[in-house]
C-alpha cells in the first residue's frame, strides 16, 4: 500500500465502520433524521456537482486501467446507507430483513462470477470488482428497510425529481456555457448518463401518471428534465429507448384507465415531443449520420467475437475484472483486433491499448463464462418477473403505476446493455440497486396484500 492509500485507510476505517453504524444508532428514533439520510444517499447517485466527481475514497487505485473497476472504492453514499441500516435495524427492527427479495440472487450472481477468479491473469482485480459489486448491496439493504410505506416511496421519487433537476442545470451549464456537443453531465461519459436517464425517467413518468400524490406534479417535471438531458447527451441509443418507454407507458396508462390527467398529458407531450424534435432535428440527424458510425459498429463485433473466444477457452471466463487486460499483449486475444486493424489496413500499434467491450453480456461471457452470464440473467429476470406480478395484483393504484415505471425503466437499460456496459459503473449500479429494493418492497407488499385477502382457515 501506498503512503496516500494508509490516509485514506484513516479516514475509510472510523467512517464506514465506527461513525456510520453510531450514527446510525443515534438516529433510531428520529425519522426526520433519516429521512434525510436517504434523500441524502439517492441524491449522491450522480456523484459530483457541477461535473464528473467522485465522492468517495480509492484503495490500491490504478487509474490507468481501463476494466470497469480501478481500485477498493468507498463512496461516502455507502456510508450512508450503513447509517440507515442501523437506523432501522435498532429503532424499528420489526419487519427489518438484512436479505430482501432479490438480494440473493444478486449474491448468488456475485459468488458465481467471482470463481471465474481461478483464470484470472491478475487475481487482484477481480477482487476489486467483487468488492465494489457486493459491498453495492448495503443500497439495496438501506433502501428496502427504509422505504416502507407509499408515502416513503413518493418521497423516494421527490428526491428523484430534484436530483434530475440538477443534473438539468448541470447539462444546460455545460451545452450553452461551455460549448459540449454531447453533453455528459456529472457523469464520465454521455451513455451512463442517458442510461440514467431513462431508468429514473421511465419511473417519474408512470408514477406521475396515476393517482395524484403529493408532488406528483414536480415528478412529472423530473421526467421532462430527464427528457432534456438524453437529448442533449445525443445518445443515439439512448434517444430511441427513451422515446420508446415513454410512449409505452403512455399507451399502458391510457389503456389502463383513460383518466383526464392521462389523456391531457399524452395530448401535451405530443405537443412537446414534436416542438422538440423539429428545434433539434439538425443536430440529431448529424449525429446519427456520422461517420465513424460504421468504424464504431465494427469494432464493437470484434470486442464481441473476443469474449467469445475467452468464453471458449474458459469455461468459468477469463477473470471477473480482466478483460482489459487480456486484449493487450501478450495474450491471444489480442491477435482479434489486430486481425480487423489489419484488414483496414491500418498498421498495428502494440503499444495502444485495444479497446474493451462495449457489451455488457459479452463483457460478463468473456470474463466470468456463461455462468456469470446465466446467474446474471435470471437475476435480472426474476426483478422483472416480480415487477410484472404487483402490475397484475395491484388495481389501478400508485403501487401498480410505480411497478410499471421501474420495470420499463429496467426493462429498456437491459435492452440497452446489449450496447452500453454502464450497469457495472458506480452511478448506474446504485440507481439500480435502489429500484431493485423497491421491487423487494413491492413485492412484500404484494404478499401481504394477498395474505390479507385470503380467508383463515378455523
Amino acid at each position: 500500500m501506498s503512503s496516500a492509500d494508509f490516509i485514506k485507510l484513516a479516514i475509510i476505517l472510523p467512517l464506514f465502520f465506527v461513525a456510520a453504524p453510531i450514527g446510525g444508532i443515534a438516529l433510531k428514533n428520529n425519522p426526520n433524521g433519516q429521512r434525510w439520510v436517504f434523500g441524502l444517499m439517492c441524491f449522491m447517485t450522480i456523484n459530483g456537482l457541477l461535473g464528473p466527481g467522485n465522492w468517495g475514497l480509492t484503495l490500491g487505485s490504478i487509474e490507468t486501467y481501463r476494466g470497469h473497476t480501478k481500485g477498493y472504492h468507498f463512496y461516502f453514499n455507502h456510508a450512508l446507507a450503513i447509517a440507515l441500516i442501523f437506523a432501522r435495524w435498532t429503532g424499528q427492527p420489526k419487519g427489518f430483513r438484512w436479505l430482501p427479495p432479490g438480494l440473493g440472487w444478486y449474491l448468488l450472481y456475485c459468488g458465481v462470477s467471482l470463481l471465474s477468479i481461478i483464470n484470472a491473469p491478475q487475481p487482484n482485480l477481480s477482487w476489486m470488482a467483487a468488492h465494489k459489486m457486493i459491498f453495492a448491496s448495503v443500497i439495496m439493504i438501506a433502501a428496502f428497510n427504509y422505504l416502507r410505506t407509499d408515502e416513503d416511496l413518493q418521497f423516494f421519487l421527490r428526491v428523484m425529481a430534484f436530483t434530475m433537476t440538477w443534473q438539468f442545470l448541470v447539462v444546460l451549464k455545460l451545452k450553452y456555457l461551455e460549448g459540449m456537443y454531447q453533453v455528459r453531465g456529472t457523469f464520465e461519459h454521455q451513455n451512463p448518463l442517458a442510461m440514467y436517464s431513462i431508468l429514473i425517467g421511465m419511473v417519474m413518468l408512470a408514477s406521475a401518471l396515476g393517482p395524484p400524490f403529493k408532488g406528483a406534479n414536480f415528478v412529472l417535471w423530473g421526467f421532462l428534465a430527464s427528457a432534456i438531458i438524453v437529448q442533449s447527451t445525443l445518445s443515439r441509443a439512448g434517444l430511441a429507448m427513451f422515446g420508446a418507454g415513454a410512449i409505452g407507458i403512455l399507451g399502458l396508462s391510457v389503456l389502463e384507465k383513460p383518466t383526464a390527467r392521462r389523456l391531457g398529458m399524452t395530448a401535451a407531450m405530443a405537443v412537446i415531443g414534436a416542438l422538440g424534435l423539429l428545434l433539434t432535428i439538425d443536430t440529431i440527424i448529424a449525429r446519427f449520420n456520422d461517420s465513424g458510425n460504421t468504424a464504431s459498429s465494427e469494432l464493437r463485433e470484434v470486442m464481441n467475437a473476443a469474449c467469445k473466444e475467452m468464453a471458449a477457452d474458459r469455461a468459468l471466463g477469463i477473470g471477473w475484472n480482466n478483460y482489459a487486460l487480456v486484449v493487450n499483449p501478450p495474450y491471444p486475444y489480442a491477435d482479434v483486433y489486430y486481425e480487423w486493424i489489419r484488414g483496414r489496413g491500418m498498421k498495428v500499434d502494440e503499444s495502444k491499448p485495444n479497446a474493451v467491450v462495449e457489451s455488457h453480456y459479452y463483457l460478463l461471457l468473456g470474463e466470468t463464462g456463461y455462468p456469470g452470464l446465466i446467474s446474471y440473467l435470471v437475476m435480472i429476470l426474476v426483478g422483472l418477473w416480480r415487477n410484472f406480478r404487483a402490475l397484475l395484483f395491484f388495481p389501478h393504484s400508485f403501487r401498480r403505476c410505480l411497478a410499471l415505471g421501474i420495470a420499463t425503466g429496467c426493462a429498456l437499460n437491459y435492452v440497452q446493455s446489449t450496447l452500453e456496459r454502464v450497469l457495472v459503473q458506480p452511478r448506474n449500479l446504485t440507481l439500480w440497486m435502489v429500484l431493485f429494493a423497491i421491487t423487494a418492497r413491492l413485492e412484500i407488499m404484494r404478499r401481504e396484500a394477498r395474505a390479507a385477502r385470503t380467508p383463515t382457515k378455523v
